[in-house]
């Protein structure tokens, strides 16, 4: 189990809590009491969280102070599916930039991915390696000037197996624009070690037409 961090919000505290009782839900064996003690307190935990439904950026009207509007986006990002730390779903992805060589910009996202992820014995999921390396990849638009796209495709190389309980870092950077396209390429390093390759192609378009 990670160490806590106190300086944690208490969303990231009660994400991080859920994500260890996935561990260990997957993990350990535990007879039928457990299992209904567990579920009783699961249940209490579930109906003390009867606030209002969170508001997502795209539902607000176009004319919202831009303090909210700005709130809403950093809120969109903490509960994103693969780096939001408050989403338990997420495992999560720590992304940041740095540069190669060249001066190009390189959107990294480093993790570990535990059990719970696994394919192949002692293997992470390709099906979970093609969804990160979508989200990683996706980094690399606000760098480019091209918010608001979507991919129109991804295509994955398996190298090797790409471990879990390892340090994972994927690195993503831009290949080419033109337009409203985008083409960038990311890869996966275990140890030092290319585990796989993807390409991906973004096209551009209306955001707020898409939420509808």
């Amino acid at each position: 189990m990670p160490v806590e961090d106190v300086n944690q919000s208490p969303n990231h505290r009660v994400a991080q809590r859920v994500r260890d009782l996935i561990h260990r839900l997957h993990s350990r064996v535990a007879n039928e009491e457990t299992l209904q003690q567990v579920d009783l307190l699961l249940e209490e935990a579930q109906s003390l969280l009867q606030g209002p439904v969170r508001t997502k950026w795209y539902e607000v009207d176009v004319d919202v102070d831009e303090d909210v509007a700005n709130q809403l986006r950093e809120e969109h990002r903490d509960y994103s599916l693969f780096r939001g730390e408050s989403n338990p779903l997420a495992p999560p992805v720590i992304f940041s930039k740095t540069q190669n060589p060249d001066g190009k910009e390189v959107v990294v996202g480093e993790v570990v991915f535990d059990q719970t992820r696994e394919g192949p014995p002692r293997t992470v999921h390709g099906g979970m390696m093609a969804a990160v390396f979508d989200d990683v990849l996706s980094g690399v638009l606000s760098g480019a000037g091209a918010t608001g796209s979507v991919t129109g495709k991804l295509t994955i190389r398996y190298r090797r197996p790409t471990p879990i309980n390892t340090d994972l870092r994927f690195e993503a950077w831009i290949d080419h624009q033109q337009g409203r396209r985008l083409t960038a390429h990311a890869h996966c390093l275990s140890n030092g070690e290319v585990t796989a390759e993807a390409e991906a192609l973004f096209v551009r378009i209306d955001m707020k037409d898409f939420a509808n």
